[in-house]
C-alpha cells in the first residue's frame, strides 16, 4: 500500500492549465543505423546521434531538425560512445574499443573526422563527454584498471590533452559541463561518493566528499551543472537509500539530502537555470512479490527537497528513470512502464505543473534536453527511433 502523505502526480492526472499548453511530441522517426543508443542536442535544434553495432562497429548520425538524417558513419571499431555538440554545430564522439579510448569530431557543417587515440587503456565502463559554449570537449571514464580518468580536446585542436587521473581506484563516473566551461567529475569509491570542481581545460581541484558510496561495483553517481554554478549529485547507497547533494554557485556542497529509504533502482536528477532541482527515483511497492514505481520529489532554489509524490501509475512496476531541465525552467522525466511495455514522458513547463503523458512503444534510449528542444529514443522494432519536442 501506498504511503497516504504521497500525492499521485500520474501521467494522466497532472494536466497543464492552458497558459501552460505543451507542444506535441514529434511522431517517431526512424534511426539509420545503428544510431540511436546516444544523443546530443543544440539550442539551434542540430542532433547528434551514436550507437554500435553487432560488428562492434560505432556509428554516428546527425540531423539538422530532428526529421531529417544523414546515412550512418562508422567512425571506428567499439561499443558504448557517447555524444556532444556545441551550440555552432561542433560534434563529438567517444567510445571504448580494444585499443583504448577513441574519439572523432564533426566540425560545423563538416564531416567527421579520422578516429584519434584519446587513451591507450581503454575504459571499463561509464564513459562520458560534455562540451562547453566555446566548443571545448571533456571526457571521463572509468579504467580497466579501475582509476578515475579524464582528457580534454580545446576547440579547433586536433589532439586531447594528456590523460589525468583523478583516482586510483573508483566506479560510477559522471559528468557535467555548462557553457562558461566549469565542469564537475562525480564518481565512487569503496567508502564515499565524490565530487571533482574545475574547468574544461583547466584541470579539478581535490574530490570532496558527498555522503556515503552507492552499491559497489555497479553503482552509479548522475551530476548536473547550470550555468550560474548551481549542482546537485545524486546517487543510491549501498543501502537502499536515495540521496542527492546541491552544491552553491559559490562551490559550497550542502551534506547529502535523503528522498528515501526504500529505494528500488535508479535515481536521476536535473537541475534549471535558476538552480531549482527536480529527482526521479524508484521506490519498492507491494508485499511479497515487490516492484519499482516512480517517484518524484522537488527542490526549489536555495530550498529543500519536497515530500516524494507517486509520478507512475499506481501498481505499475517501472525502470529507466530519468529527468532532464533546460535553462528557462522546463523538467522533462520518462520512465519504462514494465507493467504495460509502454515507455512514458511527461514534460513540466517553466512554472507549472507535468501535462498530460505522452508514450511510446518500445524501451528507453537516451533523453536529452537543451533551450528549444528535448530530444527522447528508444528502440522500435530492431532498430532505434527519436521524438523532437519543443520547449520552453
Amino acid at each position: 500500500m501506498l504511503p497516504a502523505v504521497l500525492i499521485a502526480v500520474g501521467a494522466g492526472t497532472a494536466l497543464a492549465s492552458p497558459a501552460q499548453a505543451l507542444t506535441a511530441w514529434s511522431p517517431p522517426v526512424q534511426l539509420p543505423g545503428a544510431c540511436g543508443a546516444a544523443l546530443a542536442v543544440n539550442a539551434a535544434g542540430a542532433e547528434v546521434a551514436a550507437g554500435s553495432d553487432s560488428t562492434s562497429s560505432v556509428q554516428a548520425c546527425t540531423s539538422a531538425d530532428g526529421q531529417t538524417w544523414s546515412a550512418p558513419v562508422t567512425l571506428g571499431q567499439g561499443d558504448h560512445p557517447a555524444v556532444a555538440i556545441a551550440p555552432d554545430g561542433r560534434a563529438v564522439a567517444v567510445w571504448t574499443g580494444a585499443f583504448g579510448v577513441s574519439a572523432s569530431v564533426r566540425p560545423p557543417g563538416g564531416q567527421w573526422g579520422p578516429a584519434v587515440t584519446v587513451s591507450t587503456v581503454g575504459a571499463y565502463r561509464d564513459l562520458v563527454v560534455g562540451i562547453d559554449g566555446s566548443g571545448n570537449a571533456i571526457a571521463a571514464w572509468m579504467t580497466g584498471g579501475n582509476a578515475i580518468d579524464t582528457a580534454s580536446l580545446p576547440a579547433g585542436a586536433r589532439k586531447w590533452t594528456k590523460v589525468i587521473t583523478l583516482a586510483a581506484r573508483g566506479q560510477a563516473v559522471d559528468l557535467a559541463v555548462n557553457a562558461t566551461g566549469a565542469a564537475i567529475i562525480t564518481w565512487a569509491t569503496r567508502t564515499a561518493a565524490v565530487a571533482a570542481s574545475g574547468t574544461v581545460l583547466g584541470g579539478f581541484a581535490a574530490p570532496v566528499t558527498l555522503g556515503p558510496p552507492p552499491g559497489y561495483p555497479i553503482g552509479h553517481t548522475r551530476v548536473v551543472l547550470n550555468g550560474q554554478g548551481d549542482a546537485a549529485a545524486a546517487w543510491v547507497d549501498f543501502g537502499g537509500v536515495d540521496l542527492v547533494a546541491t552544491r552553491s554557485p559559490g562551490g559550497a556542497w550542502a551534506p547529502a539530502a535523503t528522498l528515501s529509504t526504500t529505494s528500488s533502482g535508479r535515481i536521476d536528477v536535473a537541475i534549471d537555470g535558476a538552480g531549482n532541482a527536480r529527482a526521479i527515483f524508484g521506490q519498492q511497492y507491494g508485499y511479497p512479490n515487490v516492484i519499482s514505481v516512480a517517484y518524484t520529489s522537488a527542490r526549489p532554489a536555495g530550498g529543500t527537497w519536497s515530500t516524494p509524490a507517486l509520478l507512475s501509475a499506481p501498481g505499475d512496476a517501472t525502470d529507466s528513470l530519468h529527468v532532464v531541465a533546460d535553462p528557462a525552467g522546463t523538467f522533462v522525466v520518462s520512465w519504462l512502464d514494465t507493467t504495460t511495455g509502454a515507455l512514458t514522458v511527461l514534460t513540466s513547463p517553466p512554472g507549472g505543473g507535468f501535462g498530460p503523458g505522452t508514450t511510446f512503444a518500445g524501451a528507453f534510449g537516451d533523453l536529452k534536453i537543451a533551450p528549444g528542444y528535448a530530444v527522447l529514443s528508444f528502440t522500435s522494432a530492431a532498430s532505434m527511433s527519436i521524438s523532437t519536442e519543443p520547449v520552453s
